[in-house]
């Protein structure tokens, strides 16, 4: 593994556009109290050799920092209580209550498996999480080039109302086929379904309260999905007439996909009903493909049905 540690210069314009990081200043003030932290528990540690003051650690010494990480966050120490107590740098209460909020880390592997523009996604697979992490100075997207997914040993921590890294992690060398992939994009999606994205560290995780309506459109929303809860949508399908209406508009939605693409390849335009695997209907527009629906379906069928058109 090869430790990766944040760098401390920053380009403040391109900061004020990337929203997947800190703001310019609020990476200038973590470095201030992680560092600071880290060069007082050393003081007391005496782990790295010839350190005098918080420079000295910053130009000479940062990449030996990891044993002081692990005295600091872990729960065999208290650390942060001492380093806030003695308060050494005269730091003001708001930021001893950025270095206070720290003892809600969470330390362990996790999947980065996707980047969007607030932050990258990390899959905690120990606990079917996903957690939404924002870089330092570089997001983790540029990190890694855009690549995902990526297994990464870090410690997660609270910055406002932020998650972020204590600035160090390890990357593994490790590439995924296909199936792993697939499997691990899957359980991503039922771990946001079940808890969504979280965003803090600070506040309880509660499990979201999805109705059967919206359980079973997750099910089929994909064909991994349905293969995974066959049974859970089965159930669901056959416990009322408006969750069977749901299932078939799915089913019909997933078929209409593959119809559009061959017919705009075909140069096929107007618009079309398809009802599970069969297109019942086309017309040149909307009002005439209902009026047509109507004729060949029953009135309970009707929402079954998944339109689409071609122009």
């Amino acid at each position: 593994m090869v430790k990766i540690q944040e760098e401390c210069v920053m380009n403040s314009e391109r900061q004020n556009v990337v929203c997947s990081t800190l703001s310019s200043n609020d990476a200038l003030l973590f470095h201030k109290l992680m560092n600071s932290l880290l060069a007082y528990v050393n003081q007391k540690t005496g782990i790295i050799k010839n350190v005098n003051s918080v420079n000295d650690l910053v130009k000479n010494f940062i990449e030996k920092t990891a044993p002081l990480r692990e005295k600091i966050f872990s729960d065999k120490y208290n650390f942060i209580d001492m380093f806030i107590k003695d308060n050494p740098f005269n730091f003001l209460q708001e930021e001893l209550s950025i270095v206070n909020s720290w003892k809600k880390y969470k330390t362990g592997k996790f999947y980065i498996v996707k980047h969007v523009k607030e932050y990258s996604l990390f899959f905690d697979s120990d606990n079917s999480k996903v957690y939404g992490v924002k870089g330092i100075t570089d997001s983790f997207e540029e990190k890694f080039q855009g690549y995902t997914p990526v297994i990464v040993d870090i410690t997660l921590i609270p910055f406002k109302d932020n998650i972020i890294y204590d600035g160090i992690f390890c990357p593994y060398n490790i590439s995924f086929g296909g199936g792993i992939r697939k499997s691990l994009k899957a359980d991503t999606s039922e771990a946001i379904q079940e808890f969504g994205i979280i965003t803090s560290l600070e506040q309880p995780i509660k499990k979201k309260e999805l109705n059967d309506e919206e359980m079973l459109r997750f099910y089929m929303k994909s064909s991994d999905n349905k293969m995974r809860h066959q049974e859970e949508i089965y159930n669901l399908k056959n416990k009322s007439p408006q969750l069977e209406a749901v299932y078939y508009h799915e089913e019909s939605r997933e078929f209409a996909r593959n119809f559009k693409k061959s017919l705009k390849e075909m140069r096929i335009k107007g618009h079309f009903a398809v009802l599970n695997n069969v297109i019942i209907a086309s017309a040149t527009n909307e009002k005439e493909l209902h009026t047509n629906i109507n004729k060949i379906l029953s009135k309970e069928k009707l929402n079954w049905v998944f339109t689409f058109n071609i122009n």
